[in-house]
């Protein structure tokens, strides 16, 4: 007979810090100038991170052993499969919607992620680089989707 245990939430801690960039750039392209004006080693990941059955996001990541936090750059758009229903010519071609990791922040185009807490130069350091129109904290604690950055 197995044995069932479970995860009190006393034991789960979902605590993390949010940036928000703005940027126009590809991910890699903006991984790479993060890691220039940084001195972060944002890695792509080998797989996708997969939301659900047809959505996943690229994922670049760092280990920062000074702080021994993890640190996560990731879109907060992709294109999946939409619940658009159309009729004519094109009626039994899927279709595909831009979807939104966190809708309440929609305007963003990144987010990092970073499990330990850093000092407020860190988002002026990000709005310094070049293609990148603007970067800001967000308060986690009033996201309604918080539970869509748990991976």
């Amino acid at each position: 007979m197995g044995t069932k245990h479970k995860i009190l939430e006393d034991f789960y801690d979902d605590w993390f810090m949010l940036i928000a960039i703005q940027s126009n750039q590809e991910d890699y392209a903006l991984a790479y100038a993060l890691n220039s004006m940084l001195k972060t080693q944002f890695k792509r990941t080998k797989n996708d991170i997969e939301i659900n059955e047809n959505l996943s996001i690229a994922m670049f990541e760092w280990f920062d052993e000074k702080t021994d936090s993890n640190w996560s750059l990731f879109p907060n758009s992709t294109f999946g499969q939409g619940d658009i229903n159309m009729t004519g010519l094109f009626k039994d071609m899927p279709s595909t919607a831009k979807q939104h990791l966190v809708p309440e922040h929609s305007k963003v185009d990144y987010f990092i992620k970073i499990d330990q807490e850093v000092a407020d130069t860190l988002v002026k350091s990000i709005q310094e680089i070049p293609s990148v129109m603007t970067a800001y904290m967000v308060d986690c604690d009033k996201l309604n989707s918080k539970n869509n950055l748990i991976f």
